[in-house]
């Protein structure tokens, strides 16, 4: 089977989403598929997720490029792909979903959206207007018209249903690349609280801060990651006004440090209004650190696996679940941590996941039976 993968970008800068398509690409590459990814080059300054030949960057200019993610190249790179079975197209809003939906119809082609968020009730409330307008002139057609949309979790799948669309929805979670635990001797002996990500006001870190006002004496806080200046600013002054201590920022980190910084942690705290799917929740796992995520993540397993919290993102709830991961012994931590590494290993590797997706590009092209995720 031959399989496109259409995505406005690959840079790092772009997180999740171009992290994942280059997972599902060589997982599903490695079951046999040809695979292709077509995408914009990289902004100035930004790099590349990857080098691999089957990514391939087309160049851009101009004010639409900006806005919409439009390129005259993309309608061009289309009509040179040949013998392909799905079009994979990764997001919605952009100008490079909506030619290849366009183009997949045009052919008689089947194609796959994944909604990578985009529909949920806090994301549609970004440039709401234009969002609105959006899906009265193309977008609700473009999604309502593809063969199957892709969502992370059954949260997902209940906001686009509540949306009035009726075509079939597969749930199948993200690919999580299994790292290596790292081993921290001297580090662990500290109480260690943490935070891995974007620093944005939808990840709600302000939250935390405020949560950790109540806590501060039994350990330290690390805020790993960076994001909006706006916002990290704001943060520090919030550092400042509610009279922290314990807590340090450390920047973007990334590799080796990351998994390092990950694994010198008690436990990690996410406390997001609202997250799809949530990279770092895995991430941590991986380095058997028990996870508290609030119920706003589609992180329940969580809680049925036994290796962290799913609970509510107040002040209370929080300062509750942290409070009791601190008070663990490590015997009780150790065992939390390596039940969640195995759910991972079981549930989120490429290998499990691409065979999933496998199965979905069968059905979908009309060479396989309607797999069990897939719902109508």
């Amino acid at each position: 089977m031959k399989i496109i993968h259409v995505i406005t970008s690959m840079s790092k800068a772009s997180g999740g989403p171009s992290c994942t398509t280059l997972l599902t690409m060589q997982g599903t590459r490695a079951l046999g598929m040809e695979v292709e990814i077509l995408t914009l080059q990289p902004d100035l300054g930004e790099e590349a997720v990857s080098d691999d030949p089957s990514v391939r960057y087309l160049p851009h200019s101009g004010i639409l490029y900006k806005r919409w993610g439009y390129t005259k190249t993309i309608p061009w790179a289309l009509t040179k792909t040949e013998g392909v079975d799905v079009y994979h197209i990764q997001g919605i809003w952009m100008y490079f979903s909506y030619i290849t939906a366009r183009y997949a119809r045009k052919h008689g082609q089947p194609y796959v959206i994944t909604l990578h968020g985009t529909l949920y009730p806090e994301a549609l409330r970004h440039s709401y207007l234009v969002k609105k307008a959006s899906l009265l002139l193309y977008q609700r057609r473009q999604l309502q018209q593809a063969a199957c949309i892709h969502v992370t979790c059954m949260k997902e799948m209940e906001y686009y249903h509540s949306l009035g669309f009726t075509n079939p929805v597969a749930v199948i979670p993200n690919p999580i690349e299994i790292t290596e635990k790292e081993i921290i001797l001297q580090e662990k002996e500290k109480k260690r609280v943490g935070y891995l990500g974007r620093l944005h006001p939808v990840k709600r870190v302000d939250r935390l801060l405020e949560t950790w006002k109540h806590l501060q004496e039994l350990g330290e806080l690390l805020i790993l990651g960076d994001g909006e200046p706006d916002y990290v600013a704001f943060l520090k002054r919030e550092v400042k006004r509610l009279q922290l201590r314990n807590i340090h920022f450390t920047g973007w980190v990334s590799g080796k440090e990351k998994n390092r910084l990950l694994a010198s942690l008690t436990c990690l705290v996410v406390p997001s209004d609202f997250e799809n799917f949530g990279m770092i929740v895995p991430e941590a796992l991986l380095q058997e650190v028990p996870v508290i995520a609030s119920t706003g993540s589609p992180w329940r397993d969580l809680k049925t696996y036994q290796c962290g919290w799913w609970t509510n993102n107040d002040v209370n709830s929080l300062a509750t679940a942290i409070r009791e991961a601190l008070f663990l012994n490590e015997e009780e931590l150790q065992a939390m941590g390596e039940r969640g590494r195995q759910m991972v290993l079981d549930k989120y590797a490429v290998d499990v996941v691409s065979r999933q997706m496998g199965q979905l590009y069968a059905w979908v092209a009309g060479r396989g039976d309607k797999p069990e995720f897939v719902y109508d």
